[in-house]
This record gives structure tokens, sequence and C-alpha cells, in this order.
């Protein structure tokens, strides 16, 4: 009995030595070094493809248009400084028969006179697309802007393929918003 009477006392006293007063040392401790920020990535617009068949000039004709990303050309950026490789777009119109009537590739400096300079410096071909057929013309809706698709600017233009396959350009006053079955004759 003697001996577990020692054996709590000196465990009482380990314990209460234990919980006294804590070693220091003169280490310091620093926090880790923080880590470099990333540089993002440039982001890329996706690539689309359209076709549709139109009836111009008492014919049927086939309208394609392709949207690539070209790292060849100048990045665009968005409103936030994310980085994007601008886009080329190419559009064909096909007669009946399958032969070319028009096939041109376009890139955002064919309408550097329409732009502002923020947007000829920072923006990027968003897109073309077929809006209706006027006055012996094709005429198609574009834009070039922010690269972010979320955002809402950009400066719409007009482009106009006339029946020698010759383009004009112009900077759009109004946004059509009907859809191209409603212009489409």
């Amino acid at each position: 009995m003697r001996n577990l009477t020692m054996l709590l006392a000196l465990s009482a006293v380990m314990m209460l030595a234990s919980c006294g007063k804590k070693q220091t040392t003169d280490d310091i401790i620093l926090p880790p070094d923080p880590q470099p920020v990333k540089q993002m990535e440039t982001q890329r617009m996706e690539d689309t493809d359209y076709e549709d068949v139109i009836e111009w000039n008492d014919s049927r004709y086939t309208v394609q248009i392709q949207r690539r990303v070209d790292t060849s050309l100048n990045k665009a950026t968005d409103e936030t400084g994310i980085e994007y490789y601008d886009n080329s777009i190419t559009v064909k119109v096909l007669r009946q028969d399958g032969s070319t009537f028009f096939n041109r590739t376009f890139h955002k400096s064919d309408f550097n006179q329409y732009l502002d300079e923020n947007t000829r410096k920072t923006g990027a071909l968003l897109g073309l697309m077929p809006s209706k057929t006027e006055a012996g013309s094709l005429v198609f809706e574009g834009s070039v802007g922010s690269p972010d698709a979320m955002s809402e600017n950009f400066i719409p233009l007009v482009i106009s393929i006339n029946r020698q396959g010759q383009i004009s350009v112009s900077r759009a006053t109004t946004i059509d918003t009907t859809s191209q079955e409603e212009d489409m004759p």
C-alpha cells in the first residue's frame, strides 16, 4: 500500500511539474513565403460554325461563316485586364451549283476606321451574321468589342455584299434584335 501511495504522489508531482512554466526558445517562426500570383493563361473565345441557305437575287445561296481563334493576331483584353486571343472570321457565299460567289477572311483591322481608339487596342472581332437582303445586297451584322462573353461593350457594324461581290462597311446606329427568320426572305 505504501508503494501505491508513493506512486500516486510521484504521479501528482509530475503532473504539476508538466503544467508549470513552459520552456521558451529564441526561435523566430515566420509565416511561409507568399506564393507568386500565377499569370492567367490567355483565354480563347469559342470557335463557331454557321451555315444557312438564303434566297437572294432570285436564287438560293449557302452562307457559311467560321469564327476561329487566331493566335497570330494582337491579343485583346476585357474590362478586367484578362487577355484573349483575337479571332478571324471567314465568310463564304456559295451559289446553288456549289461555286463560290464570295470568300473572304475578316480581321478586326478590316474595321479600324469604324472603331474608337480603345476598341482598336483592346477589342476582338466578335462575330458576323447574315441579317437581311436589301437593295440587291446581302447584309451582315458584325461586332468588335470586349472578348468577355458577358460584356455588352462592343461596336456594331453593318457589312453589305453587293451583286458583284464588293463589300461596304458602316457603323450601325441601331442593333437589329429581330430574329433572322423574320428578316431573311
